[in-house]
């Protein structure tokens, strides 16, 4: 799938967060399971820089009830020290109701190593590595101070490397505070039980996560890595170029974990993300020509039996200065 946005005044900087689904909080991270007898009927995506909602329906096929335990999980965050994204108002932010009461989820916290070569660089997907780290004396606490950008990371990040398990050594043979490269998430579960034959009616809402840089180069390889994440082209830039000609451009990036909504009984038999912009902005993800202007400040796309087979990331352009 392929789309770009460079319309006039669409701006949506949106959260990097996931679909419910079904699973366990176990040893080696987060365990999904297919739910063979729960149905998401009808999922609602709301995307705006002030307010992400979430709506969904579920329907129980069986005959008898079930009790399933929720998995929502945050992003992967990478430490790093001057990043801008604010994590902690996400956190406070975050809400759940089911059947319009309110859910207090459990929260837990997974740190994980990037694997590197000799020469430091990353050489694949992060590995899961928080109980090597709670072996460590690295807690929970630590692990979420990542996140709320406490000013005592500096001695975490100290007893991660001082930490000898050899597998921690095996995924980043070099590792030192120089060279640290980690991420944190969190993930929120709750026991749910799903009354047979009927909808159960599940929503989320928070504050958007928002990453990215106050440089943004319209002239890069259009076939490196970033660019493809985000489907920007050679149409793209040139609506760059059109509109902001040679200024200075900033970005926001972020990503929507939609694949985990493929863990249910059959396919979401009914999505519609909505986005809601702001102005002076250009936007370009990864998308089909389903996502249409329904109004001066919003989009929308509409599909029925989807089957999300890649998650949704999104980069947002504008000036450095409106003036």
């Amino acid at each position: 799938m392929k789309h770009y946005l460079a319309l006039t005044l669409l701006c949506l900087p949106m959260v990097s967060l996931a679909n419910d689904s079904a699973g366990f909080v176990g040893t080696g991270g987060i365990q999904y399971l297919k739910s063979p007898h729960i149905a998401m009927q009808t999922e609602d995506l709301f995307i705006s820089k002030m307010q992400i909602r979430v709506d969904y329906q579920f329907k129980n096929l069986s005959q008898h009830d079930i009790t399933e335990t929720i998995l929502f999980p945050l992003p992967r965050v990478d430490d790093i020290e001057d990043s801008f994204a604010d994590t902690e108002s996400l956190v406070r932010s975050f809400k759940i109701w089911v059947n319009g009461k309110a859910v207090q989820p459990k929260v837990h916290v997974r740190a994980f190593l990037y694997p590197v070569n000799q020469q430091g660089e990353r050489v694949n997907q992060p590995i899961d590595v928080t109980e090597i780290l709670q072996r460590c004396g690295v807690s929970d606490a630590d692990l979420m101070g990542v996140w709320q950008r406490k000013e005592h990371m500096g001695n975490v990040r100290q007893r991660v490397v001082q930490c000898q398990a050899p597998k921690l050594r095996q995924i980043h043979p070099k590792l030192s505070l120089e060279n640290l490269d980690w991420a944190t998430q969190i993930v929120y579960s709750w026991q749910q039980t799903f009354k047979a034959g009927e909808i159960t009616h599940v929503k989320h809402q928070y504050t958007p996560l928002l990453g990215g840089s106050l440089y943004f180069d319209a002239s890069k390889d259009p076939k490196n890595g970033f660019y493809r994440q985000y489907c920007v082209d050679d149409s793209f830039r040139a609506e760059i170029q059109r509109r902001y000609q040679k200024r200075d451009l900033l970005y926001s990036a972020l990503s929507y974990v939609l694949t985990t909504g493929a863990n249910w009984a059959k396919p979401i038999g009914k999505f519609t993300l909505t986005i809601e912009r702001d102005s002076n902005e250009l936007v370009s993800l990864c998308w089909d020509k389903s996502l249409k202007k329904v109004g001066a400040n919003r989009f929308q796309a509409v599909k029925h039996d989807f089957l999300p087979k890649r998650d949704l990331d999104i980069v947002f352009v504008q000036p450095y200065s409106q003036e």
